[in-house]
């Protein structure tokens, strides 16, 4: 693992001297996976003699291999999947595609501490089996504001899911995002569990997300982990192009407003948040009930 310095940080200067460090390694290939020029440049200055990645940015000079990529309007590039973006880039090295489907491992220790987490919140072996459906609710996003929707709506949805189907629900949350768990469960009109009280970490969360009967989540990064364990999964989303992220969908659904100023990719809205105020429960209710029949 060789780190290298930020651009902005360490100039021109650090960039050319990361790329002495590299000449040194002897390298046959590089993939830039990235749209950053200057790796590009890295990379060509060290002298790699095959530098594959996408075209684009002032990238195309510095690559041997310059995958091309489509274009759009109020975008760098054209949305696509980011596991198809990696099959481009693999193909253009002679690797041919594989099985998109995501792949998630648990460790004994992971599963462990899982289990030591469900008893500590009182959703134990015992307790499941008695309890029925375990439903996740996950309303948090690092990206920014933009991609939230509003607690007393995942509490709605939670409410509905526990009244018709029985079990419980329970709300996972990172470090920054205990206060959104803890208002969604007080808007709650039945008991709601959350990671507020006992933390959980994203290793044991994977297992967590496997004993799921339906995940609810944000456009984050945990979303993936129900598809990843076949369990049905309703993304609700806003300020994000779904293009970005259309890959195996055989276990999801993705509940979107459709108004006319998303996808905008900002982080913060600059106006009234309609992308999200305007989504109600009933709809994310209803492709909950849809992967339910499935």
């Amino acid at each position: 693992l060789v780190v290298l310095p930020a651009r902005r940080a360490a100039g021109v200067a650090g960039m050319l001297r990361a790329a002495g460090a590299l000449r040194d390694g002897d390298h046959d290939l590089a993939l830039v996976m990235t749209n950053s020029t200057s790796s590009a440049l890295v990379v060509a200055a060290a002298g790699v003699p095959t530098r594959v990645g996408f075209a684009g940015g002032g990238r195309s000079l510095l690559l041997t291999h310059a995958v091309p990529r489509g274009r759009e309007r109020g975008y760098h590039h054209l949305p696509v999947p980011m596991v198809e973006e990696g099959f481009r880039l693999g193909e253009a090295c002679g690797v041919p595609r594989g099985d998109p489907h995501t792949r998630l491992a648990v460790t004994d220790a992971e599963r462990a501490e899982a289990e030591r987490w469900l008893e500590a919140v009182g959703l134990g072996a015992e307790g499941l089996r008695a309890e029925g459906p375990l439903f996740g609710i996950h309303p948090g996003s690092s990206f920014g504001p933009s991609k939230l929707w509003y607690p007393e709506k995942f509490a709605a949805v939670a409410d509905a899911l526990v009244e018709r189907h029985g079990g419980r629900a329970v709300v996972f949350c990172g470090p920054a995002e205990h206060g959104i768990a803890r208002t969604i469960a007080s808007h709650a009109r039945t008991p709601v569990v959350t990671a507020a009280e006992v933390p959980l970490g994203l290793g044991p969360l994977k297992e967590v997300v496997r004993r799921l009967t339906l995940l609810v989540s944000t456009d984050t990064g945990p979303r993936h982990f129900g598809p990843a364990f076949d369990v049905p999964t309703v993304v609700v989303m806003g300020s994000t192009d779904p293009r970005f992220t259309n890959t195996n969908l055989g276990a999801s659904l993705v509940v979107r407003t459709g108004v006319a100023c998303s996808p905008c990719q900002k982080k913060v809205c600059p106006i009234d948040h309609r992308c999200m105020t305007r989504l109600e429960p009933a709809r994310v209710l209803a492709a909950a009930e849809r992967l339910l029949a499935r």
